[in-house]
């Protein structure tokens, strides 16, 4: 009986998945030319791998069971074909962990932090020859823990999370002490960017304010000191001002009043997202509601797709809101040949025991404190990724969708990577064991959501025993890497376990 139920219930998910990617077209599937491997095994070591701003490749190694004493790490900057352009090794104690990297074109910065005190080691790394300096330097006084690093002008900008408050920290590597900029950050979901705009030389930090009935966003410029050039306010105007929250924002690059911003807005104090809005940092603010997005509603079957837009036409037609639930996970603004393109990916939070509303009655006035959010959480259900293209005025010109596996993960981190060809097609592409998926957007077109590729091996002939730690990240243009250990069978000799780096290119 339960052979038979498994059978039916096999037939149907089959059935379905055929529904939804009748008549839609398939992407191409990428060309793997370039692959190197290095002789590794996941137990003993770990390799990080870094896209750089010249095209090039880094890979920072190091062992994963380091004992007490003095040990390598290793740097090797791989070309476009995945010839090795130098490598160096340097020696460093086991109580220093690998914390973040930052890059600019002819410097590469790798933090390491100490971990018994509030010492941080910087390396500097020449990006032409893999020559290295460090210094140390002192953390402030708190607890913080480091999440991003940036890097202007041979200055570095730490954003740092203490308690639940961000904020801002300043490295001069000349200098022993790191400071904390007077800017008040606000909670971790309030910043929706933290980048450096290598064009007009600024650090930029948007945060999202809200008193609890209006909302804004603010937008700080600083230059390599950390001084502020640039402050900015971007508000609802005054007809939409009770209706939409201004939420997450991300900032694209370009001159300081011509730059585009695009993010997220609710209805009213709800913490979901109603749609994308596009906006310049002197206002003119358009909105996009999700239900008005051609492909938004792709990752359902097509009946269901029409039952929900046929309930959304109805409440128009009475004059009331749409409302949807989902949340959205946004990527960094691409340039794309249109304008901008941005990537975004719907998500809905899992709480303990249902959703959050229903927890009043378990603390109630006796209580002291009411339990956060993100205390209540115990996972994110992601649906899909949404692709919208903008031009240089805000404009929305196309958008398209990627349904993903409808799974939930315990914590909220990005699925997807894109990227963008010169054609001005986006490609989404996420790991799943030994195989990469993958879509390939273009504008006004309906494209499967099934397709995944193997990761090729050196010959035909080989097979793949088993592979761990894969993972994928965009390189340059429609160029991506994928990269993890594989244990691998020749068609004659021994086995061999390596780490490897395989080219990917998308149409």
């Amino acid at each position: 009986m339960l052979a038979l139920l498994l059978l039916c219930w096999s037939i149907t998910c089959t059935a379905q998945v055929r529904q939804k990617n009748r008549g839609k077209e398939k992407s191409a599937p990428p060309a793997q030319t370039h692959r190197v491997e290095v002789e590794s095994s996941s137990f003993d070591d770990k390799h990080l791998v870094h896209a750089l701003p010249d095209s090039g490749l880094l890979v920072i190694s190091t062992k994963r069971h380091a004992v007490e004493g003095k040990h390598e790490f290793v740097l090797t900057k791989y070309n476009k074909a995945l010839k090795p352009i130098w490598q160096t090794s340097h020696g460093h104690h086991s109580n220093h962990a690998f914390l973040l990297l930052a890059a600019e074109p002819k410097t590469l910065y790798l933090l390491f932090y100490r971990l018994h005190d509030r010492k941080v080691l910087l390396y500097q790394v020449n990006n032409t020859l893999g020559t290295v300096t460090f210094s140390e330097h002192t953390l402030p006084p708190s607890g913080l823990t480091l999440k991003e690093m940036k890097a202007l002008d041979g200055q570095v900008f730490l954003k740092a999370l203490e308690k639940d408050q961000l904020s801002l920290l300043h490295l001069n590597p000349s200098q022993g002490e790191i400071r904390a900029l007077p800017l008040t950050l606000g909670l971790e979901e309030d910043v929706g960017e933290f980048r450096v705009d290598t064009l007009t030389h600024a650090v930029e930090v948007v945060v999202a304010e809200s008193n609890g009935t209006r909302s804004r966003l603010q937008i700080k410029r600083m230059n390599s000191n950390g001084e502020v050039v640039g402050t900015y306010f971007v508000q609802p105007q005054m007809e939409f001002r009770s209706e939409n929250t201004l939420q997450s924002a991300r900032l694209a690059p370009g001159d300081t009043l011509n730059k585009v911003l695009v993010g997220t807005f609710g209805h009213r104090r709800y913490t979901f997202s109603k749609g994308l809005f596009s906006s310049s940092l002197v206002g003119n603010l358009r909105y996009f509601d999700f239900s008005k997005l051609k492909h938004f509603f792709e990752y359902l079957s097509p009946r269901r797709a029409r039952r929900i837009k046929a309930k959304f036409a109805r409440r128009e037609a009475k004059g009331k809101p749409v409302l949807l639930r989902p949340r959205l996970l946004l990527h960094p603004v691409m340039p794309h040949p249109q304008g901008y393109a941005m990537v975004g990916e719907i998500y809905y939070p899992q709480y303990k025991s249902g959703p959050l509303n229903l927890y009043s009655s378990i603390y109630g006035s006796g209580q002291d404190k009411q339990p956060s959010e993100q205390e209540l959480i115990e996972g994110y259900q992601f649906t899909h990724a949404i692709a919208c293209v903008f031009d240089h005025e805000g404009n929305l010109l196309w958008d398209n969708s990627f349904r993903l596996k409808n799974e939930t993960y315990p914590e909220l981190m990005s699925k997807v990577t894109p990227g963008v060809s010169p054609a001005g097609n986006i490609t989404l592409v996420y790991p799943e064991e030994e195989y990469v998926r993958y879509k390939t957007l273009r504008p006004n077109v309906s494209i499967s959501d099934e397709e995944k590729v193997e990761v090729r091996l050196q010959a035909d002939s080989e097979k793949l025993y088993a592979s761990n730690e894969e993972g994928i990240i965009h390189w340059y243009g429609s160029n991506f890497i994928a990269y993890g250990f594989q244990r691998i069978k020749p068609a004659h000799g021994q086995d061999r376990t390596v780490f490897y780096l395989q080219s990917m290119t998308f149409d």
